[in-house]
């Protein structure tokens, strides 16, 4: 579920049923939560699996990316 911009705090990530998401919360696939999660200022909740479910899915791979020019 993403939880948007409210009164200057960032959007944030959640799992369905996570107690700390607002009413205004709505529903998310997996890649659209990984896609939203991309975007500066957006973050995944630590109350509910969020961020430990999507996270690890979002950095896989960074490492093995090459720098420019090689």
């Amino acid at each position: 579920m993403l939880d948007g911009r409210t009164h200057g705090r960032p959007a944030t990530v959640h799992a369905e049923g996570c107690p700390s998401a607002t009413d205004r919360a709505h529903p998310l696939g997996t890649m659209q939560a990984l896609d939203a999660l991309a975007r500066p200022g957006t973050t995944a909740c630590t109350v509910c699996d969020a961020a430990e479910a999507l996270l690890p899915i979002l950095a896989h791979g960074q490492d093995d990316v090459p720098a420019p020019g090689d």
